[in-house]
């Protein structure tokens, strides 16, 4: 079952401090820790801290410590221990050497010697490398945590499926594929090394790439001025998307697949809503493709929900454009496991304080101090 983040203040510091509870708003973890690195992965694991303390732990759903990351190592990536036991640390050597801080900017900077690991439950090394991804009992890999340095993937047993020569790779969430781009040109992989596409696709930048989602992958297609949809099984193109609009600096990008749906975006029109094979999910007038207008900044769906503003207050749409959830909250965070965290009640404390509702809108929880 999974858990969600709660929290509680600290009658002395007034920090919030956090645990978890279920779906169905009963707290499984009392409030007691500092900070939570993501949520609980699949098998059962989170990465907490808890207060007074350096070391981050990890907890199993019972909120029993399970292990101590040894001193001198972090975790990374918001990588909690998977089904195999395997999670990403950072060990900085002699962190505790005031000498080997620096100040960068704003931030102190470790300048000393640094290693990035895949480490077991443990303790020991299942391999060497920075883990900025994982999925399924995969691995995207690099050699250090640079944002530029190439990519690869790696399985749990530390065999190289994908040598670190790519310069981004997105797993898909929903199919055992990953997505990867090289040298201005994008294709498909599966997790055994295979190639899906004889071709490799152009791809202008790096946000343009996109996952595979529930079998299907949008490749951008800037010749055409659009975006191709292909079944990732038969290689088939199954529709066209039009480009939708990020910003004045991206205003034709690469749509994005989001619970069966792409949202499309105009500056002008607003934004609309499309099957994978190019038809109005929500058809106005003659069939034409219903358009919200631009301030109400309609989001993606998930689990059948999409966010949408009305004034300074967000609620949610349901997949035939209906007002699921009247607006009321100052928060559009996506639904995940049936519940959307939301900033409840939109007033004074708002900033302060949350809850979680469910796809009615029913607060399941809320925060009470």
């Amino acid at each position: 079952m999974p858990l969600f983040q709660i929290l509680s203040k600290t009658a002395k510091s007034g920090r919030p401090i956090m645990g978890f509870m279920d779906v169905h708003g009963n707290v499984v973890i009392e409030p007691q820790f500092l900070q939570t690195f993501g949520d609980f992965s699949e098998a059962g694991y989170a990465v907490v801290q808890r207060p007074g303390e350096k070391q981050h732990i990890i907890i199993n759903t019972l909120g029993e410590t399970v292990f101590v990351i040894p001193k001198d190592h972090k975790s990374v990536s918001f990588t909690p221990p998977d089904k195999h036991g395997v999670f990403g640390v950072m060990h900085q050597v002699d962190a505790d050497n005031k000498d080997l801080w620096h100040l960068d900017g704003r931030d102190w900077a470790f300048q000393g010697e640094t290693h990035y690991y895949a480490m077991r439950l443990d303790g020991s090394i299942a391999f060497e490398a920075y883990l900025s991804g994982a999925i399924a009992g995969y691995y995207v890999f690099s050699n250090s945590g640079k944002i530029n340095d190439k990519r690869g993937l790696m399985n749990h047993e530390g065999q190289v499926v994908l040598p670190p020569i790519y310069d981004q790779i997105r797993p898909s969430t929903t199919d055992p594929y990953v997505t990867v781009m090289k040298d201005g040109a994008a294709n498909v992989f599966t997790f055994d090394g295979t190639a899906v596409f004889r071709q490799w696709f152009e791809i202008g930048r790096s946000t343009d790439l996109r996952p595979v989602t529930d079998g299907f992958w949008v490749a951008p297609t800037p010749a055409k001025g659009h975006a191709d949809v292909f079944d990732v099984t038969s290689t088939e193109v199954i529709g066209t998307l039009p480009t939708t609009y990020w910003s004045p600096m991206i205003p034709r990008a690469c749509p994005t697949l989001s619970g069966g749906i792409a949202c499309i975006k105009h500056p002008e029109k607003g934004s609309a809503y499309f099957f994978p094979d190019g038809r109005a999910a929500m058809p106005g007038i003659l069939g034409r493709p219903r358009w919200f207008k631009p301030e109400m900044r309609t989001g993606y769906f998930y689990e059948g929900r999409a966010s949408f503003k009305l004034g300074e207050v967000w609620g949610y749409l349901d997949l035939s454009g209906r007002h699921a959830i009247t607006p009321q909250f100052y928060s559009n965070l996506p639904f995940r496991d049936e519940l959307a965290r939301v900033r409840y009640p939109a007033d004074g404390n708002s900033w302060d304080r949350y809850s979680y509702v469910d796809r009615e809108g029913s607060v399941v929880w809320h925060q009470e101090d």
